[in-house]
């Protein structure tokens, strides 16, 4: 009866061990559903750069699942620009700028589907742009979510993402200005010109537009403080041509870039109620950290000209 019972014993020992010869992580844990990624925090930014006649941003298209995929998973996506004026309507004040969608022929879908490859958990949905065909002062959007899918259910809730779109170009971006202005008649009456300063990515890839001591304006569809704007051009030999955009008194002006430190030393002059102004100084890129800051104002002390 010992023997019976040891024998027993053994047999449900090694039929146990048997069921739990699985491995978990080779299972599927729960199922697999399909979603864009960016839905759940709705707004996904997207730089475009102007200097491209046409740029290409992606969706992102992923499979949940414990385990890789076992085939390979056709997605359709939809372009839905009516979630574009729902989202003004929920979230944007009456003198907030609006949102658009862009107009047919200023993008294109290249591929008609996403394709998650057997093996992957992501894939790619790639959405070509012409990006000179887009305003400064606007607001752009592209909506898309998925249509249906050759495997797996799709998500039911986050389905739609909102793909925010920025102009920029190579001289584009968060820049200081450090210089000095000066009236004209008067050299003894100056300003020390020192602010932080948006250049805004216009026209192509050599093109910036900057404000004038003025603060950049977001609130209305066409209040961006059209008397204190100028374009700055970076040209072939580095030399910098200053443009007016719109209302701002532009008499003459003229610089030079250093590609090296991302500096622009330019000078204008200007007027501004009835009397003309110069400015004198240096537009200087961002920095990352304090001793990048260091080396610029080093830079700055070691170049700057006192001619004003």
């Amino acid at each position: 009866m010992k023997k019976i019972a040891i024998l027993s014993a053994t047999l449900i020992t090694v039929l146990m061990a048997s069921c739990d010869s699985k491995i978990p992580m080779e299972e599927a844990l729960w199922p697999e559903s399909v979603y864009l990624v960016g839905a759940k925090d709705k707004i996904v930014d997207k730089q475009l750069n102007i200097g491209y006649e046409n740029d290409t941003i992606y969706a992102s298209i992923a499979i949940s699942g414990s385990q890789p995929t076992s085939q390979d998973v056709t997605i359709s996506i939809l372009n839905v620009p009516s979630m574009i004026e729902q989202y003004n309507k929920k979230e944007r004040g009456s003198d907030d700028i609006m949102y658009r969608a862009l107009h047919e022929g200023i993008y294109n879908f290249p591929q008609e589907n996403a394709i998650v490859k057997k093996g992957d958990t992501y894939g790619t949905y790639p959405i070509l742009i012409n990006p000179s065909t887009l305003h400064v002062d606007s607001l752009y959007m592209i909506a898309l979510k998925i249509d249906k899918s050759s495997a797996f259910d799709l998500v039911k809730e986050d389905t739609v993402v909102l793909y925010r779109l920025n102009l920029m170009n190579n001289y584009s971006g968060q820049y200081y200005m450090d210089g000095i202005i000066k009236s004209v008649d008067n050299p003894n009456d100056s300003t020390v010109y020192k602010l932080p300063r948006t250049l805004q990515a216009v026209k192509d890839g050599n093109t910036v537009r900057m404000y004038h001591q003025k603060n950049e304006w977001s609130k209305g569809a066409t209040d961006y403080r059209p008397k204190y704007c100028f374009t700055m051009t970076v040209n072939s030999d580095n030399s910098v041509t200053l443009k007016t955009w719109d209302q701002f008194e532009l008499i003459s002006g003229g610089g030079k870039y250093y590609p090296e430190m991302k500096v622009y030393d330019i000078w204008y002059t200007f007027k501004e109620n009835g009397e003309t102004k110069k400015v004198r100084g240096f537009v200087y890129k961002e920095r990352e950290n304090d001793d990048q800051v260091r080396l610029i104002n080093d830079w700055m002390d070691e170049n700057r000209k006192y001619d004003y």
